[in-house]
């Protein structure tokens, strides 16, 4: 089965082929460059839910308009919108995560600043998760990873993952998010636990068509 991902992300690409098939699922997910699509919607959304849906309905839309050879009717949508909240912060930088500075070294290193020396540490991965087949049809999975910024620069670690994961440390592992392995870090995450509950709705779906 192919799968549209809303996001020009290849990072979120790979890990989210590696969370739908775990299982050895057999799902195909195809991103809008995969296919020569142009696509960058404006995340207006007031929530990770607003901006996953809108992200969602908004390649619906562009795939039913240019069918590209890829696609197939009926094929689901993807859509996540996803950030690091930090409570010292008041929640942010939250739905503005990806936009806090240019590039994630950069984020990362205005997020510590921001913080300083503020003991209060904790923070955590959000995920919103959209899998949608129509507007109208459409199911959402939204998730936590619980975890606590790092001291300062010095403490970043991990070579793994993304974004802000080397500066999320996970104190029950007594690693930071970049340090684990993919496969723990899907099994676990924010992502990873959301787009397990999707997969569940994938099968489900599957099995009510035939």
């Amino acid at each position: 089965m192919n799968i549209w991902f809303a996001t020009g992300n290849i990072h979120k690409k790979a890990e989210l082929a590696a969370i739908l098939n775990a299982e050895n699922s057999g799902y195909s997910v195809i991103i809008p460059t995969d296919a020569g699509l142009d696509f960058d919607p404006e995340e207006t959304g007031t929530s990770f839910f607003e901006n996953a849906m809108l992200k969602a309905c908004e390649l619906y839309r562009l795939l039913s308009e240019r069918r590209p050879p890829l696609y197939r009717v009926g094929d689901p949508v993807i859509a996540d919108d996803s950030g690091i909240c930090v409570d010292a912060l008041d929640g942010r930088p939250g739905i503005y995560s990806a936009r806090y500075a240019k590039t994630a070294a950069e984020r990362n290193t205005l997020l510590l600043k921001e913080l300083g020396d503020n003991p209060r540490r904790s923070a955590r991965f959000v995920c919103a998760m959209t899998l949608l087949y129509k507007p109208e049809h459409f199911f959402t999975a939204q998730e936590i990873f619980e975890g606590e910024i790092v001291k300062g620069p010095e403490y970043a670690r991990g070579e793994g993952g993304f974004g802000y994961d080397p500066v999320l440390y996970i104190p029950s592992l007594g690693h930071t998010v970049a340090e684990l392995s993919e496969e723990e870090k899907n099994r676990i995450s924010h992502r990873g636990k959301a787009g397990k509950a999707l997969v569940a709705i994938l099968r489900m779906n599957s099995l009510n068509r035939k």
